[in-house]
């Protein structure tokens, strides 16, 4: 880990010290390259890298982590690791390339997370997003895109104890065709593939297929849309056991939604939806008989130009991530307020609640095991100070607190995180 570390850090450091003194030179001349002979002349390396067609990034980070395995408190096997440290060592490329009207995008990031004392954790980690942003006519535009992505799971996002990471696999299309008067056709499509590393998170592993379309109304500072869509969920591990139990191996999520965006001022902005979920065993086409309501609900306002808040609360019903099921039903309230203390010192904080607990699930799977099957609330806090040393080079420090709170059960977890990120744009 340490050596990991500090090649990272001599990359990131020397990165930042040849060109955060030269952020804003421009340099595309040609001129004659030492030790050149007969006329020959060389072309000069770019003074600023946002003139190279691609860019890269590099981040160094270290974290402990208190509870690393997510064992509830006084759950923990004699002997065990508890909190450990983690090092992640990452490095991006994105470059972007137009031909004919098109415009062709890569965006890629491969890490490696090493731990201290738990090594058999190790792993990489990666995201990977390429596509097409297309055009067709004057009116139709859009992004197809697939993407590949691999990262370690919060408490939060995951189910039980161990550590998990999520593997993700995706091919999307989303388009938007003008009509007239500020009226827009819609469409998305997608098929993603999620699977874990922990045992009991695969129990949740799914293929999705999503296909919705609707209409947008946009006028000044306002935009109205409504979606239909249909989401195909086939769970890939379920055994027969737990399908007899009650779990599905296929479920369809039926979803017709509102969603409204307004601009009120250059400071304040606000966004809320509301909709109907309905969840059906199978494939089809026909409407479910339960449809249950769903909203969201948030605001960003500038109430300074140095202080920013952003809230937002939501009820969703949606595919199981925290809890094994068949569908989620969530509620959640978050906030977060930023502070530009200087131009380079940046201040942040926030905090959030939830609660989520099993739906259109059999009582079956409930009697089970409460901890895995039934309700549980989080309670999360963070806070965060940025320091950019230059336009490219920047430094964080960041702490939260997590809290997990089923079956009377509590499980706690405590990260702080230190940072050095290397961006030249």
């Amino acid at each position: 880990m340490r050596r990991s570390g500090a090649f990272t850090l001599a990359v990131v450091l020397t990165l930042g010290a040849v060109t955060g003194g030269r952020g804003q030179e421009l340099s595309s001349s040609v001129t004659p390259a030492e030790g050149s002979s007969d006329g020959f002349v060389l072309p000069s390396v770019p003074g600023n890298w946002a003139d190279l067609p691609f860019k890269l990034t590099a981040s160094q980070t270290v974290s402990y982590d208190s509870n690393i395995n997510s064992f509830p408190v006084g759950f923990a096997p004699r002997g065990t690791t508890v909190g450990d440290f983690t090092s992640s060592s990452d490095f991006g490329v994105s470059t972007k390339a137009n031909v004919s009207s098109q415009q062709l995008f890569l965006d890629a990031t491969f890490g490696v997370i090493h731990y201290l004392h738990e090594t058999q954790n190790d792993s990489t980690v990666y995201s990977l997003n390429a596509g097409v942003n297309w055009t067709v006519t004057s009116r139709c535009s859009g992004t197809l895109a697939a993407s590949l992505s691999k990262s370690p799971g919060q408490l939060t996002e995951q189910v039980g104890t161990g550590v998990n990471f999520t593997t993700t696999t995706a091919l999307n299309e989303t388009g938007r065709c003008a009509v007239s008067n500020g009226y827009s056709l819609l469409f998305n499509t997608g098929l993603t593939t999620t699977t874990n590393s922990n045992a009991i998170n695969a129990i949740n592993n799914a293929r999705t297929e999503l296909i919705s379309a609707g209409v947008e109304y946009a006028k000044g500072y306002s935009t109205l849309t409504a979606l239909a869509s249909i989401s195909d969920q086939n769970f890939s591990d379920r055994s027969a056991a737990s399908v007899a139990a009650g779990l599905a191996t296929e479920t369809d999520f039926h979803s017709f939604t509102l969603n409204y965006t307004r601009q009120i001022s250059p400071n304040l902005s606000v966004a809320g939806l509301i909709g109907l979920v309905g969840v059906t065993s199978g494939f089809s086409l026909g409407l479910p008989k339960t449809l249950l309501p769903i909203y969201t609900l948030s605001g960003n306002w500038t109430l300074t130009p140095k202080l920013n808040l952003n809230a937002s609360a939501s009820r969703t019903i949606a595919p199981p991530t925290t809890v094994i099921a068949n569908a989620q039903q969530s509620y959640s309230a978050n906030i977060n307020l930023s502070y530009q203390l200087t131009p380079k010192i940046g201040l942040s904080a926030g905090g959030s609640i939830d609660y989520s607990t099993t739906s259109f699930t059999s009582a079956a799977v409930a009697g089970i095991s409460s901890f895995l099957f039934s309700s549980q609330n989080t309670y999360s806090l963070n806070t965060a100070l940025s320091y950019s040393m230059t336009p490219f080079l920047s430094a964080a420090l960041s702490a939260s607190y997590n809290e997990r709170v089923a079956s009377h059960t509590i499980t706690p977890q405590d990260i702080v995180t230190v940072s050095l990120n290397y961006r030249p744009y």
